[in-house]
């Protein structure tokens, strides 16, 4: 049994980031993952941030970016990218509906990635948004992590963190 399990946490913990599927600890009415996207040059992760509040039946996207010379990583939310012709907001301005957040991903030891998630590479297991737990925030409404919790393809319906 103990030997499952670790292959089990081995497996998950290199799961590719566009399969990571996670629930936020403590509140399992917030789900997440990340799903591929066409974001262009200006968000190179080619990924989304999808956060799926069961509670409110609202689903909320987020792009990942790197801060530069603070070398903190970012998400800047936008739209819905499952909306057809969907394009990436411009990174100076464009559609942010909720503004921009900033992202710790952690490997299974909690050891802070400092980095940004790539289509194709191995998921954090660990995701905390610090400036969640306001009491007006639906998407993040605590702060607390979000736990890698499998690891399977996307469904493709732009609701895949249900």
């Amino acid at each position: 049994m103990i030997g499952f399990v670790l292959l089990a946490v081995g497996l998950v913990a290199q799961c590719p980031a566009q399969n990571a599927h996670y629930v936020l600890r403590h509140t399992p009415e917030i789900s997440a993952r990340f799903r591929p996207v066409d974001s262009g040059p200006n968000w190179p992760s080619n990924l989304a941030f999808e956060v799926y509040n069961h509670k409110l039946g609202k689903v909320s996207w987020w792009l990942p970016w790197l801060g530069g010379t603070d070398n903190l990583q970012n998400i800047a939310s936008t739209t819905d990218v499952t909306v057809k012709g969907w394009q990436p907001p411009d990174p100076d301005g464009g559609p942010r509906p909720q503004g921009n957040r900033e992202y710790l991903g952690m490997d299974a030891d909690y050891n802070v990635i400092n980095d940004v998630p790539y289509r194709g590479k191995p998921a954090p297991v660990h995701i905390l948004i610090p400036e969640a737990g306001s009491s007006r925030d639906q998407t993040f409404p605590v702060k607390q992590f979000f736990d890698l919790v499998s690891c399977s393809e996307a469904d493709g319906s732009g609701t895949g963190a249900r």
